[in-house]
């Protein structure tokens, strides 16, 4: 008779083990053929909270919170979440958010911009915002994680477990899977361009661009170094330990860029794109009106040397969004008026954000903007 009980206990503990391995939060099953990882939770129906276009950031409490999945490669990427806190983060919430995975510029990691402005204000407005470090990278704070692998320059890999991260953010149980978009600074955008555009049937809304550069002429800082100023241009050969095309045109040199050039990938997203373009970029040349004339080139400069122009850069990716067939495409805010799906030249150019990007809240607004925007199939 002692026997019966204490099998039976011990089948009932068996069941209870299992039931937590299946439904634990963190539990993934690899998904193809993009190889993204996919969390097992079931969805609860719930309303849809919009933020208004105007951030307030004190609408809403918020708590950050630490994440963790495998990427395609195996390696484990840590990121934070920054949410409203009446997003429950168990059960049936009542409510579900849009959210945005936030993407930092050169190979810099992003895990602790949670603790940004940016991801403040968002969140307190009623946004899901998660943030990460991608392979290899981890920030000096003590406070932060070494996501696992080593860097890849915004490669395939990384696109891929960027890609990972957006499908699971998309089905936590707080948040609004059709209003999910990425946002991108800087060098970024090859990281975001390259997930939206080789991984077009993930329903990502929009992916904002922050002054992204189109091609390794941009990345490489060919302009500053045809002017002869060759600081930024030694800087990214150092941690990239490549040249451009342009100057090395040899077949392994193009095969890696190939999967690092934005310009290649955003005419197949099949969301909203925005470009956000101030009229003095961050990183790019002329700095100011004296210099524009000195970096007008747009059939090339002389001597030999890629076209270049007065941020050109954000004309090569908006033709290539639109030629490639993106749905919606516009450079910069409602109100700067800029109309959508037009293409610029050196004689056509769009109404440019005025100053420099980091002046003003402009991403913030920008994220405001397309979270408000309906599905892109009503378009």
């Amino acid at each position: 008779m002692g026997k019966k009980p204490f099998a039976a206990v011990l089948f009932l503990c068996m069941i209870c083990l299992l039931g937590c391995g299946i439904t634990g939060s963190n539990h993934q099953t690899p998904t193809s053929p993009g190889g993204s990882i996919e969390p097992e939770i079931t969805k609860p129906a719930c309303g849809s909270f919009t933020p208004q276009l105007k951030a307030n950031p004190n609408a809403f409490e918020t708590v950050v919170e630490p994440l963790s999945i495998k990427a395609p490669s195996g390696n484990t990427i840590y990121a934070l979440i920054r949410r409203p806190a009446a997003a429950a983060a168990e059960g049936s919430p009542d409510t579900c958010f849009p959210a945005v995975v936030l993407v930092p510029g050169g190979i810099n990691p992003g895990r602790m911009l949670a603790y940004g402005k940016d991801a403040e204000t968002l969140a307190g407005s009623g946004m899901v915002v998660v943030t990460f470090n991608a392979e290899g990278r981890v920030d000096d704070s003590p406070d932060d994680l070494l996501s696992e692998g080593t860097e890849d320059f915004n490669g395939f890999r990384q696109q891929d477990g960027l890609c990972a991260l957006v499908e699971y953010v998309m089905e936590l149980p707080y948040v609004s899977a059709d209003n999910v978009g990425i946002a991108t600074q800087s060098y970024g955008i090859s990281m975001g361009a390259g997930c939206a555009g080789r991984y077009p049937d993930i329903p990502i809304k929009y992916l904002v661009d922050g002054e992204g550069p189109a091609d390794s002429f941009t990345t490489c800082h060919g302009p500053r170094f045809l002017a002869g100023d060759t600081s930024k241009y030694d800087t990214v050969k150092r941690l990239f330990g490549r040249l451009a095309t342009w100057q090395d045109d040899s077949a392994e040199n193009i095969a890696w860029w190939s999967e690092r050039e934005a310009v290649r990938f955003i005419g197949d997203f099949n969301g909203y794109y925005l470009r956000l373009q101030a009229e003095w970029d961050h990183a790019q040349p002329p700095e100011n009106p004296a210099q524009i004339e000195d970096f007008y080139h747009p059939q090339g400069w002389p001597g030999g040397g890629p076209a270049w122009w007065q941020n050109k850069h954000a004309a090569d990716m908006v033709n290539a969004a639109i030629t490639g067939g993106v749905p919606w495409v516009r450079v910069n805010l409602k109100a700067q008026g800029n109309p959508i799906n037009v293409n610029y030249s050196f004689n056509e150019k769009p109404f440019y954000l005025p100053g420099y990007l980091a002046e003003q809240p402009w991403s913030v607004r920008a994220i405001l903007e397309m979270v408000n925007l309906p599905p892109i199939s009503d378009n």
